[in-house]
């Protein structure tokens, strides 16, 4: 009875221990944490040479004419285990909760564009910026 115990504790033990990386949905959000922390600090360099690309505060904003679009990793205090939720904003004051493949399109998005725009500022090519921040 002890061992049928120990094996249950153990099993139940590991199930815990798998389900903190994950949501509801089982997709594992430890990989869009660490991809945002490496998207932060690019978004930090760049943004030590041009004021049109911002990272402050766990946040990524990109300023264009039309406005500014934003995403946002926040800790979520309702989880007792570290877990970020990701919104994207915009200057019309939307705040958008996404969900893991739209986080992940954001992602990607956000990165494309950020290294686009660490090319054309090693060539100093202003016009090509605001060319590449507008397309976003």
């Amino acid at each position: 009875m002890k061992k049928l115990f120990l094996l249950l504790f153990v099993l139940g033990a590991s199930v815990t221990v798998q389900a903190q990386a994950t949501d509801n949905s089982f997709q594992d959000w430890s990989v869009s944490n660490a991809e945002f922390i490496e998207l932060y600090e690019l978004a930090t360099e760049i943004g030590k040479e041009t004021d049109k690309v911002v990272a402050n505060d766990n946040v990524i904003s990109i300023v264009r004419n039309s406005g500014t679009t934003s995403f946002q990793r926040a800790l979520d205090k309702s989880v007792t285990v570290e877990f970020y939720n990701f919104y994207l904003l915009t200057s019309q004051g939307q705040k958008i909760n996404l969900n893991k493949g739209q986080t992940e399109k954001v992602l990607g998005k956000f990165d494309v564009v950020l290294k686009k725009v660490k090319q054309s500022l090693t060539a100093d090519n202003t016009k090509a910026i605001d060319s590449i921040l507008e397309d976003l």
